[in-house]
């Protein structure tokens, strides 16, 4: 007996009603990005490993764990190339590659395309997975991290996700993170037993990857250090504050989070995390904060920037059961097949009208047809028998109000258009 294949283990097949709901998610994002100012971008899907490795972080769980190497032909160099696993630290190359802080002072990108990451795969943690993308280069406003935040709560909203809470914090200038980094390693050195195996490597190499931990015997022992804003200095904690008074005035709620770090160690400032309690533990649709040391650590100026990412699959598991969009409107049935070459030409006539429509191509009979013709949603049926084909008409029946009429094939054309769109 032949094996047979089955999708790679952290992958995912879009059905058709998937692949709908998807398309219709990034279309309605890309005229919401458009309205924004925001440009697309179509960067490749391999990348270097050192623009993530400098970038994220070397000892963050997507640099140690979860890089796919690409291997080259055989006899060449190991290979240093992987499927790129974000995108930030891929829009920062493709910005300092073309020397566009030359070009202009300030930039404001967006990607949608797939990420690899080798995680451990469960619900709404794939390998292969979609990320919606915003990157803006060269402004430390906080004007703009409240235009970000609202910008990817605004998508949400447009594509139909009603229940989610915006969680964040600060981190701090990169002096306040090293302060508290250097803190937390005194504090956990005392505590490694009562970490996980993971944190316990963590508490010297980076201990701020322990805030973000999951794992219930780390977050007992993390919200027992009752951490609040005590750790950023005085122009940190100003600037955080104004950031949520901003929020406030455009009357978005939010929850302050303390723990909140994100799992990339390019952060500073502001950070945030919008969630649904409809995704089970992996509850982020999508994150995002302020990234002001990434460009110059990559070899580029001293340039602020700030971008969030949404996760195309998380927003669909939030969307919870689709709705079969129509997609076909008119079925073109025969009651004889030998009028298929006219019902062919009717077929061609009606799609060039810019009308979806379809036809038999099994051989069923007429009462087959009309089933099927249900089946697909369609409204219309042109039906083509041996009478409509002597007097040069059709018979168009209405599925949704159960009627019918005789009618030359442009009066039927019409009457599809007129009754609801293509």
């Amino acid at each position: 007996m032949r094996k047979l294949y089955s999708s790679i283990r952290g992958t995912c097949d879009f059905s058709p009603l998937q692949a709908s709901s998807f398309y219709s998610i990034t279309h309605r994002t890309r005229e919401i990005f458009r309205i924004f100012g925001y440009q697309e971008i179509i960067l490749p899907l391999l990348e270097e490993a050192g623009v993530f490795i400098r970038g994220v972080g070397k000892n963050t769980d997507i640099v140690e764990k979860q890089l796919f190497g690409v291997a080259r032909r055989q006899g060449e160099a190991k290979s240093d190339v992987v499927l790129r696993p974000e995108g930030t630290a891929q829009v920062v190359r493709y910005y300092l590659q073309n020397s566009l802080y030359k070009q202009s002072s300030f930039h404001k990108f967006f990607y949608i395309g797939p990420m690899f990451r080798g995680e451990r795969p469960q619900k709404g943690r794939l390998r292969q997975f979609h990320h919606i993308g915003a990157e803006a280069i060269g402004s430390d406003s906080i004007y703009l991290d409240a235009e970000l935040i609202s910008l990817a709560l605004h998508i949400l909203d447009e594509v139909g996700v009603a229940k989610k809470e915006l969680r964040i914090n600060t981190l701090g200038c990169s002096s306040d993170k090293e302060k508290f980094s250097k803190e937390l390693q005194k504090i956990f050195a005392s505590k490694k037993g009562k970490l996980c195996q993971d944190c316990q490597k963590r508490a010297a190499l980076n201990p701020l990857r322990i805030l973000d931990c999951k794992q219930a015997q780390c977050r007992k022992l993390i919200e027992s250090l009752h951490l609040g804003e005590a750790r950023v200095c005085a122009q940190c904690k100003r600037q955080f504050h104004d950031l949520l008074s901003l929020l406030s005035a455009l009357n978005i709620q939010y929850i302050y989070e303390p723990y909140l770090v994100r799992g990339l160690d390019y952060y500073t400032h502001s950070v945030f995390e919008i969630t649904s309690k409809e995704l089970g533990s992996q509850d982020a649709l999508g994150a995002g904060g302020r990234y002001n040391s990434l460009i110059k650590e990559l070899g580029g100026p001293d340039v602020a920037a700030a971008g969030f990412a949404l996760g195309i699959e998380r927003i669909l598991l939030a969307l919870g059961e689709l709705k079969h969009p129509e997609t076909i409107r008119a079925f073109i049935a025969v009651a004889d097949s030998t009028l298929m070459p006219d019902a062919l030409a009717i077929l061609q006539k009606i799609r060039a009208k810019g009308i979806s429509s379809e036809m038999d191509y099994c051989d069923r009979s007429l009462k087959a047809q009309l089933r099927y013709a249900q089946k697909l949603g369609a409204r219309f049926v042109v039906i083509v028998g041996q009478e409509e084909a002597k007097d040069n008409c059709v018979t168009l029946k209405d599925m949704e109000e159960s009627f019918q009429e005789k009618l030359s094939l442009d009066q039927a054309i019409a009457k599809i258009h007129n009754r609801g769109g293509n």
